[in-house]
């Protein structure tokens, strides 16, 4: 991994990501630069088509799961992504925890044991997961998002906050599920899920 650190994103999550990696960069003397879509270029962020991965490693730093994964697949062959895992963070076995390229794991998160989290993945603040828990790409959590153990879920997971997943349940690709709502039977039809207990919201016509 490049000394020189990118982020790909300048919204509100992308500087609270920096945020709270700003500190512990600057200890290792590592340089983190903002990039945007050529389109969007304001303030100290770079247009992205100036990035050189050649000598920077980039986490895209979105929220939403299916615009992250667009701009990962957008960027140049080559780019390496680096994972961040701030220290207050709690990973209570972490030679048996793996966690995908491109991820970021954020304050007072706390990963018990036997865990597998997939690539460009999103763990915002205060998110506890459960042992045995396993996920595909993209997966978001955001503040205070709970999943239990023995939990299953695909792609593009998106949890809001204060959200949970009830012990053994699996979850298909594509599923949201809406802040303070709870799942707690399996889902397998991708859509928006809210409530307690969580129930698919019908597609407006």
């Amino acid at each position: 991994m490049h000394t020189n650190l990118a982020i790909y994103g300048n919204g509100g999550h992308a500087r609270e990501v920096a945020a709270q990696m700003r500190t512990f960069l600057d200890k290792e003397g590592r340089d983190l630069r903002f990039y945007v879509d050529d389109g969007y270029v304001s303030g100290a962020a770079h247009p992205i088509s100036t990035f050189d991965p050649a000598e920077r490693s980039i986490m895209v730093a979105v929220a939403d799961p299916l615009i992250r994964q667009r701009l990962v697949e957008s960027l140049p062959p080559g780019t390496t992504f680096f994972t961040f895992i701030h220290p207050t963070a709690q990973l209570f076995e972490a030679d048996r925890i793996r966690i995908g390229e491109g991820s970021f794991i954020g304050a007072y998160s706390i990963l018990t044991t036997d865990i597998r989290i997939g690539r460009h993945a999103i763990l915002n603040r205060g998110n506890h997961i459960g042992h045995d828990f396993r996920s595909g790409d993209y997966l978001s959590l955001m503040p205070g998002a709970i999943i239990s153990g023995n939990v299953t879920v695909g792609d593009r997971l998106n949890l809001g906050t204060a959200s949970a997943i009830r012990e053994k349940r699996t979850l298909c690709d594509d599923v949201t599920i809406g802040m303070s709502s709870c799942v707690i039977q399996d889902i397998r039809t991708p859509g928006v899920y809210v409530g307690v207990p969580a129930r698919r919201m019908e597609p407006m016509a």
